[in-house]
């Protein structure tokens, strides 16, 4: 595994002629997801994230080089909060509790229970992890390649609602310069090449004008969205978006917003990077209240106008993928895993 995790830790370009191009090797991603950002997690420190309901725990030991690691939460001693414990210089994770310690999953100290550890991997920005804990074959994280040199930043935001819903909301193209006043004033939907879809759109500027940009937007896989600039204002910009469910009615978004280091002022970063942040986090503050609503409705039985055209187009929904065979064979992927219990006597 770690033969991988060194072979896929690599610096992608952007192919000239297209879209750059995920290393998904199949819809469901493997059942990867992203927990964390990777400075979350210094070295000889712990993390805890919740992923499909299951509590996983972080670690990166001291060694220089070590790769992260992750596992069960749950000591299976007593159930002691091993987020809480000591990292070892050599890797070892000290129960807070009782003192155990769990070495590459076995307890050292009591060689009769194990640890249930999960495939982890960091990519340099995100932590992922691969779930559940008994999958026997081995992939790699669906990463997204990333152009470079670019300056980056990444944040978090928490959606009361199911995962899909969410990406619904990113897919909704019509939506931007009609709820998102604050930034957009202008979107039109410019057709599909395959599975991705064309899009421009004006940022607001002053007396009424407008800053034209065209982006191709798609999913790679179902828990992301892929963002990349192709014309206009911030050409050449990528925003990868990765959607992790919390659990079967709360999701978290991961985004992360690549610019190319050419297209950065010398000494301009700082000022870029506050004013793209702040328009990102209110978007998706908005986003969070729209999806919210909507997954809350579709709760109690709401039926939408899906498929009415808005302004003469039809925005793409939820349910046409959702119908698919890879909607259906991810989405009870899902359901198998939310709530599943990690046995700690296997």
């Amino acid at each position: 595994w770690a033969a991988i995790c060194r072979s896929t830790r690599c610096d992608m370009m952007a192919h000239p002629n297209g879209p750059l191009s995920s290393l998904a090797s199949a819809p469901h991603a493997g059942q990867w997801y992203v927990a964390a950002q990777s400075r979350a997690l210094p070295p000889g420190h712990t993390l805890v994230k919740t992923v499909a309901e299951q509590e996983v725990v972080f670690w990166r030991p001291q060694t220089v080089g070590a790769q992260v690691q992750a596992a069960s939460a749950v000591c299976p001693h007593w159930g002691g909060p091993l987020g809480e414990g000591a990292v070892e210089s050599d890797g070892r994770l000290t129960c807070p509790w009782h003192g155990w310690q769990f070495h590459n999953g076995a307890c050292v100290t009591r060689p009769g229970l194990k640890l249930p550890r999960y495939l982890a991997y960091d990519d340099g920005l995100f932590l992922w992890v691969r779930l559940p804990w008994d999958v026997a074959d081995m992939t790699e994280p669906p990463l997204q390649a990333r152009p470079t040199p670019s300056k980056s930043f990444a944040f978090h935001l928490i959606i009361e609602s199911d995962v899909y819903h969410v990406q619904e909301n990113y897919l909704d193209f019509l939506h931007p310069s009609e709820y998102h006043t604050t930034v957009f004033n202008h979107c039109r939907h410019l057709g599909r090449e395959g599975d991705v879809h064309l899009v421009e759109l004006g940022y607001k500027m002053p007396f009424g004008r407008s800053l034209l940009t065209r982006t191709r937007i798609w999913a790679p896989t179902p828990y992301q969205i892929r963002n990349e600039v192709y014309a206009g204002l911030g050409r050449g910009t990528v925003i990868e978006s990765h959607i992790t469910p919390i659990s079967a009615h709360r999701s978290v978004i991961h985004e992360a917003y690549h610019v190319p280091a050419q297209n950065v002022p010398r000494f301009g970063w700082p000022f870029m990077r506050y004013f793209m942040q702040r328009s990102a986090r209110r978007i998706r503050d908005e986003d969070a209240i729209f999806a919210a609503r909507r997954y809350q409705l579709r709760q109690r039985g709401f039926v939408d106008g899906r498929g009415l055209p808005i302004a003469g187009q039809v925005a793409p929904y939820v349910d046409e993928w959702m119908q698919s065979e890879d909607g259906r064979q991810a989405e009870q992927k899902l359901e198998q895993l939310v709530g599943k219990t990690a046995s700690s006597h296997w």
